[in-house]
């Protein structure tokens, strides 16, 4: 996962076989906090986050390869791939630091796997309304032709780097090993659960039906780990756009220590 870096006034380059990842750093507390981005979006979305956080925190933002000022090599990523970079980033820009990680949608399916993977270099973790890895198998037993339109949708409107990472993606997460249950490592965790249906839903997780499983999938996360705070939010899926104050004291508690064995509301 070894990646070397460049960084001079908050940014930072991290290169990979083949590209080089742009980051942003601010803040040098004794915490270090990594944000891994939902599908398609950059670093940028985290920044009302970083900002409420100030200096508590060392805050490293990037963008996945492709996205942003980040570059590809051209290939389609896995989950893995993302793991890999992800790893690097942290391994270049905190070294030998456990990270409190802080994850959107997608990025929350990421963090959650990375720290399954690499208990070791996490230090906690914050889920903002995160996909998971069985949600794929749900959503297509509750409405099979409502998915497989939204896909076809999605892939339509996506630019042909993204259609091809997005194709990739649900197909690992259609496969029979994103349904197999996964046991999570004990680290805290401050789990944010949007709750609000879309007048007009864009896609099945915004309608009644879909949001209800949205909500089953992430109790079921909340389940697999031993402590933390699983708390919901009358929002739409980016929280931490619509609160960010929310994320950034989720943040905070999680890098306090503070007493999370039981559930929040």
């Amino acid at each position: 996962m070894l990646g070397t870096t460049v960084a001079q006034a908050g940014a930072a380059e991290v290169h990979r076989p083949g590209y080089t990842l742009q980051a942003e750093q601010q803040g040098d507390g004794a915490t270090a906090v990594v944000f891994e981005s939902g599908f398609g979006q950059g670093a940028g979305v985290w920044k009302d986050v970083i900002a409420d956080l100030g200096a508590q925190c060392r805050c490293v933002a990037y963008a996945r390869a492709g996205l942003g000022q980040s570059g590809t090599d051209g290939k389609p990523k896995t989950i893995d791939a993302h793991l890999q970079d992800l790893g690097a980033v942290i391994d270049s820009l905190a070294p030998g630091r456990k990270v409190v990680l802080v994850g959107h949608s997608y990025g929350g399916l990421l963090v959650t796997e990375f720290a399954r993977k690499y208990p070791q270099r996490v230090q906690a973790l914050v889920l903002v309304d995160p996909a998971t890895m069985q949600q794929r198998h749900a959503f297509m037993a509750a409405d099979h032709d409502r998915v497989t339109a939204d896909d076809k949708a999605l892939l339509a409107m996506l630019p042909p780097p993204l259609r091809a990472d997005y194709a990739l993606l649900i197909a690992q997460l259609d496969s029979a090993d994103a349904a197999a249950p996964r046991a999570m490592p004990d680290v805290p965790v401050a789990l944010l659960t949007s709750t609000q249906v879309a007048d007009q839903p864009f896609v099945f997780e915004e309608t009644a039906q879909g949001k209800a499983l949205w909500k089953a999938q992430h109790a079921a996360l909340f389940a697999s780990f031993s402590q933390g705070t699983h708390r919901y939010f009358a929002t739409g899926h980016n929280i931490h756009r619509e609160n960010p104050k929310a994320v950034a004291d989720a943040i905070r508690a999680v890098s306090a220590g503070a007493d999370t064995a039981s559930p929040g509301r």
